[in-house]
């Protein structure tokens, strides 16, 4: 669910620097992004652009990645840059890439997309403000505006709510698809606008104040003020949370609720404001919500496309479309370079850029005699444990090894439930109980992606079926969206949560898509003002379908928490800056962040990993990155009950 229309004005980043009368400081990113802990790691890796982030010293050092999707690619490649060239990558899967998973539909470079989807750059006007912005511009990875629910980008929105009668249903008229055109601001109804106007004024309420304290140095102080407010409620409080009509800072960190009375929480939990279900989110900490959708997560969202010139023609990448072999002989796929696994594939095959290494990639120094990096597919890590010299035992199906530093990036329900790993010989301090509870107390949200390749585009001009559709039926989401040239891919249901589970059941994945997509076609036929399936424009001959909750080594498909959480999340935030150098372990990928669900946090946790790694093994910091000076410390405060909403008079 992304902020579209309106949402854009109030995060003019320069004119809020501008109103500061301040410089920003080079190593915090700019408004907006993540709340939590601001380190510009862009800079970092842009500073070390033509060099590496630091030295390694001691050249014996070995060091074990578990998991080999994004957040654990990012920690080798940026370790094997600083000269970590011992390097063991365990993945459980027969594949890399982890949830960045893009499947290309026949004959195209449009992909099935049945993970991360729509990626936010949070493109800082003269500068970088991501990490994936970064590596977007390193790989020169080609993206265009992802054409979400209610967007400019998407050629019209259809909503279907209430078997075409509308949200405020009148039985006496015929069945119709409403249409929002993406010149208009609100959805189409007076019910779907008041929600859509409720959502934008706490929105935008919230934008204007918290972009003029973001990056100062008293910002941490007044994320806690908000934090104070806000840390016991979940999504659905604060829907129907009274609304205010302006922030008053005599109540610091307070900005109300959405205000909405029973029938729009409804609305807006079945079909947003037009823009899709934000059920998912409605037992979950509305903290979630903050971090994410108002920290720039939900905006700006982009179809990222791949390796393509600015002509539009694929130029591809080393060992583009070849299998490759591990250290046990496993066979698992070549790189495509194209969709969201790019980034991905860019990681593992394209050469690095380092003085400390030879130009290679970290693929090619699997064959390499100069390096001792290994790939172990289907090798599930089933224990962990501290030797009593201080090394880390790494036990699996196939290996038993011995490293000074191990980077764990799995979700941590497979972690304690699919591979069930044995965590060894950790003391209280290396392992303490807090880590340990997280683990089991947090939540993984499903989802549930059902997909077909097009023949031919069923939007565009003359047409009458819009490119995407929101309903409150099976079907929850409806998206088709293509590269250019190419007439692309048509989901026919983007589920979540308890959408999601009621797919669950269904065993054969073939007759589900073939039921969803006649269901589709039945209620564009059955809505009067469109009148004709979607059928003639879809190649039924070729189906995906992906259930993230079945999937054995992830269990889930983002990691969200419930209300009250703070102390557990935390305890897995702070982890690196005061544990790793005692036990050994790094926590790197999403499932360690408080911004589950999309990319930059597990790119983020790779390179914080790699940061500590190099620090706590004697290594040395390169391009004036000063690690007292310029890194910034996560916080001990924890919130208490909040305070009493006095009314100010």
């Amino acid at each position: 669910m992304a902020l579209n229309k309106g949402m854009d004005v109030f995060l003019d980043r320069r004119a809020i620097l501008r109103r500061r009368g301040t410089k920003a400081d080079p190593w915090r990113f700019q408004w907006p992004n993540t709340a939590d802990f601001n380190f510009n790691y862009a800079k970092l890796l842009q500073d070390a652009a033509r060099s590496s982030i630091g030295k390694n010293t001691n050249p014996s050092l070995r060091i074990a990645v578990i998991g080999a999707g994004i957040g654990g690619l990012t920690a080798a490649r940026e370790l094997f840059r600083s000269g970590y060239t011992n390097l063991d990558i365990y993945e459980a899967s027969e594949r890399i890439g982890g949830r960045t998973y893009s499947i290309p539909a026949p004959g195209q470079h449009t992909c099935f997309e049945m993970g991360a989807m729509r990626m936010p750059l949070f493109t800082e006007p003269g500068g970088l403000n991501s990490v994936l912005g970064y590596y977007t511009d390193r790989f020169r990875i080609a993206h265009s505006d992802f054409p979400n629910p209610g967007s400019p980008a998407a050629y019209d929105t259809g909503i279907y709510i209430n078997d075409g009668h509308g949200p405020a249903p009148d039985l006496s008229k015929p069945p119709q698809l409403l249409i929002w055109p993406r010149d208009q601001q609100a959805p189409p109804t007076p019910e779907l606008a008041a929600v859509f106007y409720k959502w934008m004024h706490f929105a935008e309420m919230f934008a204007r104040e918290v972009a003029q304290w973001y990056g100062r140095d008293d910002w941490e102080e007044r994320w806690h003020s908000i934090v104070s407010w806000y840390w016991e409620m979940n999504f659905r409080d604060l829907v129907f949370e009274d609304a205010i009509e302006a922030y008053d800072a005599r109540r610091p960190g307070y900005f109300g609720g959405l205000g909405m009375t029973e029938a729009e929480s409804n609305l807006f939990y079945t079909i947003g404001a037009g823009d899709g279900a934000w059920g998912a989110f409605y037992d979950i900490s509305c903290l979630y919500v903050m971090r994410t959708l108002l920290f720039g997560y939900g905006t700006d969202l982009q179809l990222i496309e791949g390796l393509f010139d600015e002509d539009g023609s694929f130029r591809g990448g080393p060992r583009c479309g070849v299998p490759g072999l591990d250290d046990l002989g496993n066979s698992f796929a070549g790189p495509d370079y194209v969709g969201i696994e790019t980034y991905t594939d860019c990681l593992f095959f394209q050469p690095v850029v380092s003085d400390n290494v030879v130009d290679i990639s970290l693929f090619d120094a699997l064959n390499s005699p100069h390096y001792d990096v290994n790939l172990y597919t289907r090798n599930p890590v089933t224990s962990i444990r501290r030797n009593a010299d201080g090394r880390i035992a790494i036990g699996s199906a196939g290996l038993q090894r011995d490293y000074d530093a191990v980077v764990l990036t799995p979700t941590t329900w497979a972690t304690e439930r699919s591979m069930g790993v044995d965590f060894a010989g950790f003391d209280a301090e290396q392992w303490p109980f807090a880590v340990r509870n997280s683990f089991r107390v947090s939540h993984w949200i499903r989802s549930c992606k059902v997909f077909y390749p097009l023949k031919e585009r069923y939007w565009g001009p003359g047409k009458p079926i819009p490119q995407i559709i929101s309903t409150d039926n099976q079907l929850q989401g409806v998206y088709g969206y293509a590269l250019d040239g190419e007439p692309g891919v048509l989901m026919v249901s983007y589920t979540w949560e308890d959408g999601a589970s009621k797919f669950l059941a269904d065993d054969d994945d073939d007759a589900l898509a073939r039921e969803l997509f006649e269901y589709l076609d039945a209620m564009l036929v059955r809505s009067t003002n469109i009148g004709v399936p979607i059928s003639p424009y879809v190649d039924p001959s070729s189906t995906a379908v992906i259930h993230w909750e079945r999937m054995p080594t992830y269990r889930g498909c983002a990691k969200l928490y419930r209300e009250r959480s703070w102390n557990d999340n935390y305890a897995l935030l702070r982890y690196n800056q005061e544990t790793s150098r005692r036990s050994g372990i790094y926590f790197a990928g999403e499932a360690f962040s408080v911004e589950g669900g999309w990319t930059e946090p597990a790119l983020r946790g790779g390179l914080d990993a790699v940061i500590q790694i190099i620090r706590n093994t004697g290594g040395q910091f390169r391009n004036g990155f000063d690690y007292a000076r310029d890194y910034p410390r996560y916080s001990t405060w924890s919130p208490v009950r909040s305070p009493k909403k006095l009314v100010v008079g």
